[in-house]
């Protein structure tokens, strides 16, 4: 049984796809076939079936696949303590997440982490949802900050957070003066940046951003946060941010929070992620605990 053979049922298992598996593995679709059939030999059976036009894992193949990807993880983890060792390392972190969450979750708690070990490197890489789960199955990446939900049983869930998401303004906004409960239908005057993060928030800022199209000259203004965030700092229009994003913010008072009374509470729920079959190291538990400890007011639940 070679590495490569389980790399590619591995591949195969989560494309659904020879094809596509072989484009991710840059190799042949033949080359992927082979080394399928050739593993298939040996554990006596076949690991997929058809059904029309699915490739499924077959009953076989279901039972493998754990065994599959943990030893997959521990030869990428013995060449990765081999590659300290000659590097004299004493560990890495390796973590991926999207834009917000690097800006306000793991930018505390690297700044502490840092501090409290400051020999152990660190990779942190900006990436979207679905290319973080590719790098958690690739053993590329150690750690995912990723936002609800996630329903695939290949990762586990080491802690779960709950932000507000929050309406807000620079200081120098007309808004942010009144320090009195608002109405929604007070902002409506002016732009409103529209931001996406997760179905429902992006369903109800849809709602809010049509009803206050003559704030903004009849346009909608879609941003990502980072610039909806930099546009109110300097006084212009409304967005919705999630608390922990513009934290800084709201300390120094450059951002102010509306009270609006008939806003529904909304949240965005960031989850760190692992896969299943690897056992995090001293130094990612070192890290996980700490960005647990940095963002427990927002923290639902945590096995780290």
């Amino acid at each position: 049984m070679e590495i490569g053979q389980l790399e590619a049922f591995e591949r195969v298992a989560r494309e659904g796809s020879f094809t596509r598996a072989a484009d991710a593995l840059g190799l042949t679709q033949p080359a992927v076939s082979t080394r399928i059939s050739t593993l298939e030999a040996e554990l006596r059976g076949s690991l997929f079936e058809r059904k029309g036009r699915q490739l499924v894992l077959s009953p076989l193949g279901e039972r493998f696949l754990p065994y599959a990807q943990r030893m997959l993880v521990v030869m990428s983890e013995s060449l990765q303590t081999v590659q300290n060792y000659h590097e004299n390392k004493l560990g890495e972190v390796r973590i991926a997440a999207p834009t917000p969450f690097l800006l306000s979750f793991l930018m505390d708690t690297l700044t502490t982490f840092r501090k409290e070990h400051p020999t152990v490197d660190i990779l942190i890489r900006e990436r979207n949802k679905t290319t973080i789960f590719d790098l958690l199955l690739d053993n590329a990446m150690t750690l995912g900050l990723v936002n609800a939900p996630v329903f695939d049983r290949s990762f586990v869930h080491l802690a779960r957070f709950r932000d507000p998401i929050v309406a807000v303004v620079g200081k120098a906004h007309p808004l942010a003066a009144k320090s009195e409960s608002l109405a929604m239908d007070a902002i409506y005057q002016y732009t409103i940046y529209r931001v996406s993060m997760f179905p429902q928030m992006t369903a109800f800022i849809d709602e809010v951003v049509e009803d206050g199209r003559r704030g903004s000259g009849g346009a909608v203004i879609a941003l990502p946060m980072v610039m909806a965030r930099e546009l109110v700092l300097t006084g212009e229009g409304v967005t919705f941010l999630p608390e922990s994003y513009i934290k800084p913010a709201l300390e120094s008072a450059q951002l102010v929070q509306l009270k609006i009374t008939d806003m529904p509470q909304l949240y965005s729920e960031p989850i760190l992620i692992a896969l299943k079959s690897r056992k995090l190291d001293a130094v990612h538990q070192l890290f996980c605990k700490i960005l647990v400890s940095r963002w427990r007011q927002l923290l639902v639940k945590s096995v780290v």
